[in-house]
Order: structure tokens, then sequence, then C-alpha cells
């Protein structure tokens, strides 16, 4: 467990300017926040979610990001498996970077809110010392400004 601690990468210490969590970033900074991240040691996922409009499509495109098996389920117990497999036998240090979130957020608040919610407890569950998986980190990348 002291090699995992010592591991940990503060995203803030590699980021400038970053708010508090949750990471709600301009989308302007995509490629800084990429290469900062990648070159702190992080797996990063890019995803698009300029197409989702709903959790389930945003399922889809997180598997499909993280190269998910044929029999992904694309829902939330699904995606954890796939984290933690991922995890299970090294602990990880993976990013997702999503982009265009605006567009999820437009089409569907509810949605994108919930799925904020139940990403940020996928991260603060993955990133447990106890449980040992390894640090998920989440960025939500887009125009934000006055909605």
């Amino acid at each position: 467990m002291c090699d995992f601690l010592e591991a940990w990468v503060d995203p803030a210490e590699v980021i400038s300017g970053l708010p508090l969590e949750p990471y709600f970033i301009h989308e302007g900074r995509r490629q800084e926040v990429v290469r900062e991240l990648e070159n702190a040691g992080f797996d990063v996922s890019e995803v698009d979610l300029s197409r989702v409009r709903s959790e389930t499509e945003m399922l889809i495109s997180l598997g499909e990001a993280l190269s998910a098996p044929s029999y992904y389920g694309a829902n939330w117990d699904a995606l954890r498996d796939v984290v933690r497999r991922r995890g299970a036998r090294t602990p990880l240090r993976m990013a997702f970077v999503l982009s265009s979130s605006t567009a999820f957020f437009d089409a569907n608040a509810h949605g994108f809110i919930r799925s904020v919610t139940l990403l940020q407890m996928l991260a603060r569950e993955t990133s447990d010392l106890n449980e040992g998986y390894g640090q998920l980190e989440i960025f939500y990348l887009a125009n934000w400004g006055k909605r």
C-alpha cells in the first residue's frame, strides 16, 4: 500500500488553475490537460460527448473508450467492473477527459448531473486506498460560461 501512496498524483499539482472536483474545465485547455495527465503517467481516455443524449449513450461511449468486452452491459455496474478489472492486477492511474460536455447537459440536464454524480462516486470508490484499484480522475470539458 505504501508504493501506491507514493505513486498518487494530485491533478492540481500537474494542471495549473484546476478547480475543485468535479473538474469542469474550458474546452480550450483540452490539449494541455491531456498532455499534463499523460506526462504524469495517467492512461487518458478521451470521450467526445457531443452526440450523447442519455446516460446509456455515455456509458456506451465510456465502454468503447475502455475497450470493454463484447458482453459489456452499458450500465453503471458494468462500467465499475471494467474499471476494477483494469486495476485488479496493478493499481491503475486513469483519467477520463469528457469533451463537449455541455451537449449532453443541454440535451438532458438530469441525466448529465446524475452521470457526474455517479462518475464521481466511481472515481472515489476506485481511488479508495482500502480498495486498492488505483486512481481515477474525471475531467468535464466544454465552453463553460453563462448558460
